[in-house]
């Protein structure tokens, strides 16, 4: 009898653990029950499952159990209860613990797909960081992870040539598919997450690759021979913050420290373009201007990464003008970049910062310039072209010699005059001058930059209406007044005129210019007197093809770069006058560049040159036989070059 009573009690309690199991799965549904002491008007279920959101599922109490049904894809889960929407309760009769990184448990388990509920293997690979485990710091990151001022978490990745990419971790199971990362510009992805304060470890899946950030605060083991990104969201004068774990680091340094390290103010390299960032707490937007944008104070909007504003730009080797647009209270403010490398002043009685970016053993690096203190910046350029011609009684006689001295000035940004001059008088003159989106311009013997050339002498406007511009040009001739009008943008060009690209009729030029890094181009002119001109192009950074057709010549060119300018090509052969010309040039070191030129004609003759032996320099040597059979009578050497200062 004393045992049968036993019998039954032992009976009793195990289906009453079992009534009150606080995981199961019934009907499709996992079922989460939970019993406590503790006077609650609301208990509410917070977990991997829902990003640990401590109000979103409400449980519901009868007979004294708080309980909620939801249907849950097979993984692995972990989770508490939150009472009143405050207090956070490990759940006691969970099938499996972890820990949850602030000395206490979370509960988890394992669904599988036939509907058991597991308890866990002991393994902690991909549970919420625990408080004894070593997390390695990351001291070269990028800023790419803040809290945006909806309180959002943003974590930003680069992947240049990734098609899909999604963000997988403890916050939303492990799952490659559920949260997806949105692509913003330049090969960067961005993700949004909605997260409570918590360690969180991460993973980027990119193309179905699991990658690690780079640029995570810090690293933990993953369990699998790689490493989680971790960070943590903690709540700072009522605002959350995201750094590194501030619990078991393995180094002292401070969490501060941590978030702004690789933050450089002023312009760096990163990912080989080029990086501004400048600090302003006063700014509520701040813009990117400069010579790269034409001065447009809206074009490039920056962004506010812990409390710096950046950018980040993809630029040619050249020289760049720039400044930044803060709006504060509504008004536009221009402001220098105070950690500029250089400045040159602005024609305001300002200045802008300045920078010269240049390629060096295949990386980009920015240099300063010397800044201008006062006065008129001008440039000045010398060529030169002496012939002398051997004689076999006088051994050399200065035959012709014939010089040009060109002179820049610049006195505002994007303005210039430029004059050549041959001898006492000018051979050639341009004149350029902008007032926001309206360019100004006069130009004599030299046509205005246009894809054919046009009039020689005349006025040029232009006006910007957003990615597009309208030309207008005026010519000058003693017999009528040329004329030709144009709209297009970078890549599509249409303009007509009379008597602008052509003496005699209407004429009809198409532009058409795709690509950036690797531009394909066609250029065509018809002009109504029934001539024509093709001109058609494949070019990329190191090599570059082109081929023209006027109905009457026909001419081949390109170019070949491996490192700065390596060989360049021109080739021409002309059916009514039956000449055909090679020519080229070869770069031995990046200090010295060799060119030769061969011609075949009525004269036979050969040319050295040299540039890059002085900074602005370039030297020619050539000699040239009129006739093979008396050397000494008939040689020419020609020396010929260019020098600036």
């Amino acid at each position: 009898m004393v045992v049968a009573k036993r019998v039954v009690l032992i009976v009793v309690l195990v289906l009453s653990v079992l009534a009150f199991s606080a995981v199961e799965y019934r009907d499709g549904k996992v079922i989460f029950t939970f019993k406590t002491d503790v006077k609650a008007d609301v208990v509410y279920l917070a977990g991997t499952f829902n990003n640990w959101n401590p109000t979103a599922w409400p449980m519901k109490f009868a007979d004294g159990v708080w309980r909620y049904e939801v249907e849950l894809k097979p993984g692995r889960y972990e989770y508490k209860y939150v009472i009143d929407g405050k207090s956070w309760k490990e759940d006691p009769e969970a099938p499996g613990f972890v820990d949850d990184g602030f000395g206490g448990k979370n509960g988890a388990f394992v669904l599988t797909p036939e509907g058991k509920i597991l308890p866990l293997d002991g393994a902690s690979k991909t549970a919420v960081t625990s408080a004894g485990k070593s997390y390695e710091l990351n001291p070269k990151r990028m800023n790419t992870i803040f809290v945006d001022p909806d309180g959002y978490v943003i974590i930003r990745f680069y992947a240049k040539d990734a098609k899909h990419v999604f963000i997988a971790g403890n916050f939303n199971n492990w799952s490659d598919k559920a949260t997806e990362v949105y692509f913003i510009e330049d090969g960067w992805w961005e993700a949004i997450l909605e997260l409570q304060p918590g360690v969180y470890e991460y993973k980027f899946v990119v193309d179905g690759k699991w990658v690690t950030d780079p640029n995570a605060f810090a690293f933990v083991d993953d369990g699998f021979g790689g490493k989680n990104g971790v960070f943590e969201v903690y709540l700072e004068s009522g605002k959350l913050k995201v750094g590194a774990p501030r619990k078991t680091v393995t180094t002292v340094e401070k969490t501060e420290e941590v978030k702004v390290q690789g933050i450089k103010l002023g312009l760096s390299i990163v990912d080989g373009k080029v990086f501004f960032a400048v600090k302003n707490d006063r700014a509520q937007e701040a813009y990117l201007a400069g010579t790269f944008n034409s001065w447009n104070p809206n074009a490039l909007k920056m962004k506010l990464v812990d409390g710096y504003w950046t950018a980040s730009l993809q630029l040619s080797p050249g020289t760049y003008e720039y400044k930044y647009v803060f709006i504060i209270g509504g008004n536009q403010v221009w402001q220098e970049d105070p950690n500029a490398p250089s400045y040159k002043p602005d024609g305001f009685g300002g200045k802008n910062g300045v920078f010269k970016l240049v390629s060096k053993d295949g990386q980009l690096v920015i240099e300063g310039m010397e800044e201008q203190v006062g006065g008129l910046p001008v440039s000045v350029e010398y060529e030169f072209d002496y012939t002398f011609k051997l004689d076999r009684d006088k051994y050399l006689v200065g035959s012709s010699s014939t010089g040009k001295l060109t002179l820049q000035f610049e006195p505002l940004k994007d303005s210039y005059v430029e004059l050549t001059y041959s001898g006492a008088s000018i051979s050639r003159a341009i004149l350029k001058f902008d007032i926001g989106d309206l360019t100004l311009g006069m130009h004599y013997k030299t046509s205005w930059p246009l894809p054919f050339e046009g009039s020689l002498s005349g006025l040029a406007f232009t006006y910007k209406l957003g990615a597009f511009r309208l030309f207008c040009g005026l010519g000058h001739t003693s017999t009528g007044l040329p004329w030709a009008v144009g709209f297009g943008n970078e890549s599509i060009q249409v303009y007509v005129g009379h008597g602008y690209f052509n003496d005699e009729s209407y004429s009809v030029l198409g532009h058409v210019k795709l690509g950036d890094k690797t531009n394909v181009f066609l250029t065509g002119l018809y002009n109504f007197n029934n001539t024509f001109y093709i001109k058609a192009g494949f070019e990329t950074e190191q090599f570059g093809v082109n081929a023209y057709f006027d109905g009457v010549t026909v001419g081949v060119g390109g170019f070949f770069d491996l490192s700065g300018k390596i060989l360049e090509f021109q080739g021409k052969y002309d059916s009514y006058y039956g000449d055909l010309s090679i020519g080229g040039s070869f770069d031995l070191t990046k200090e010295l560049v060799l060119d030769a030129e061969f011609s075949i004609s009525s004269r036979y003759g050969a040319s050295l040159g040299l540039t890059k032996l002085f900074e602005k320099a370039f030297i020619r040597f050539g000699l040239e036989v009129e006739d093979l059979s008396d050397l000494l009578q008939n040689t020419y050497i020609k020396i010929s070059g260019k020098v600036g200062f």
